[in-house]
């Protein structure tokens, strides 16, 4: 698939892509790939307990060469809590959730019915223009 960017370097519009896909297009460098290698414990966490997909945004689906951070967002609407909870208890404190940030580069976000703010926020750049962020299925990843 090919994927179309602006002048600014970020995604023309939201795209669906299968793991290997984005593997290809975003983890062209070392830096890249060791961020996505991190990312794929979220994934597999959120997946197992019945997140069906996650967005991903930033400067890490544009063209950047070496971005900072990988930022994922998470769709919640279907989670087992309890079982996110006694998996990845530290998604519900926020300050460890800092540490991840700061030590993997996985900035994790999320979004339910109710609350779409991290999602939104993703979705715009900096000068408040729309942009695109990458879907990944996760369940087509990881199986319940």
């Amino acid at each position: 698939m090919e994927l179309s960017f602006n002048s600014s370097g970020n995604l023309h519009k939201t795209v669906e892509l299968t793991l290997d896909e984005f593997e290809q297009h975003f983890g062209k460098t070392a830096l890249r790939r060791e961020k996505i290698r991190n990312a794929l414990v979220f994934f597999e966490i959120f997946g197992a307990c019945g997140c069906s997909a996650v967005y991903i945004g930033g400067s890490f689906v544009s063209t950047k060469k070496n971005p900072e951070d990988i930022d994922l967002c998470f769709d919640l609407r279907n989670v087992d809590y309890k079982k996110l909870e006694k998996v990845f208890p530290d998604f519900f404190d926020f300050n460890k959730l800092g540490v991840i940030r700061r030590n993997l580069k996985c900035h994790i976000l999320h979004f339910d019915d109710i609350d779409l703010q991290y999602l939104q926020m993703l979705e715009m750049d900096l000068d408040g223009y729309q942009k695109g962020l990458v879907k990944i299925n996760l369940k087509e990843i990881y199986y319940d």
